[in-house]
């Protein structure tokens, strides 16, 4: 049985008619459906099946075994053979949580540089990290196609793209006159610096990036009530809150992300 493209379906028909060849048997072919009058497919030593071969009862048992078995090592991160548009997947889903931190990262990078088209990188880890951190800025920018499957084409067409570095210290992100650090703990992961300003801030929830300044300070009394944390880091302030918005006409918003 055979799949279309392997063989010269005319070089078979001829070696069929010298009895070079004896018998053959076709599931597909290179025109599809082929026409009626096709010698190949008229000819008395040819079987042909209607681009069905695996619809039998066994091939269904194997097929769904090794989807099975695909799913339970992606989960375990010891493979993704056969998974032709999802090469990135097999480091990120053995490293969750640093995935998701260059996810995080990427994401708060485009409140404060919204118009990058490159994107610095510093990882221990070129395999998936800077594609990660690429799907954060697009997934921030509203292209919610951005994934670890569709990151490479969809950067490509937004005209995004990484330089990387390797290193042993803190994930860092930088574009333009903005560089932000982070690293996890367990599952939580941790924005460390915001350009040279060192910071510790939890990175769940729902953030807003703010600019520091009098219009802040003035207002803080007024959230109190719908803020869980308040971090100042030089010329911003990122305030924590459960909501997915947060409302303040007098404040100098510079973005919202949803990082969980």
């Amino acid at each position: 049985m055979i799949s279309t493209g392997i063989i010269d379906e005319e070089a078979l028909l001829e070696n069929l008619n010298s009895g070079k060849v004896a018998c053959a048997a076709l599931d597909v072919f290179e025109k599809e459906p082929p026409s009626a009058d096709s010698p190949l497919l008229q000819h008395s030593n040819l079987i042909a099946t209607p681009h069905l071969g695996a619809s039998t009862a066994e091939a269904q048992t194997r097929v769904a075994k090794e989807i099975a078995e695909q799913f339970l090592a992606l989960r375990d991160g010891k493979s993704t053979f056969g998974c032709l548009n999802a090469p990135l997947l097999r480091g990120a889903l053995s490293q969750p949580v640093k995935a998701k931190l260059a996810q995080q990262l990427g994401m708060l990078l485009y409140t404060l540089n919204p118009k990058a088209d490159v994107l610095t990188v510093q990882g221990d880890d070129e395999s998936f990290v800077p594609y990660a951190v690429m799907a954060g800025y697009l997934n921030a920018k509203g292209i919610s196609a951005a994934n670890l499957i569709s990151i490479k084409k969809v950067a490509d067409v937004n005209g995004l793209s990484f330089q990387y570095t390797a290193t042993s210290e803190d994930l860092t992100v930088e574009c333009g006159d903005v560089k932000l650090s982070g690293r996890f703990d367990g599952v939580t992961s941790f924005l460390t610096k915001v350009n040279s300003v060192s910071t510790n801030i939890p990175l769940t929830g729902s953030v807003t990036v703010v600019r520091s300044g009098t219009a802040l300070y003035n207002q803080l009394p007024s959230l109190s009530g719908h803020v869980t944390g308040v971090h100042f880091a030089g010329y911003v302030t990122i305030l924590s809150h459960s909501g997915k918005t947060l409302e303040s006409d007098k404040l100098e918003t510079l973005g919202t992300v949803a990082l969980c």
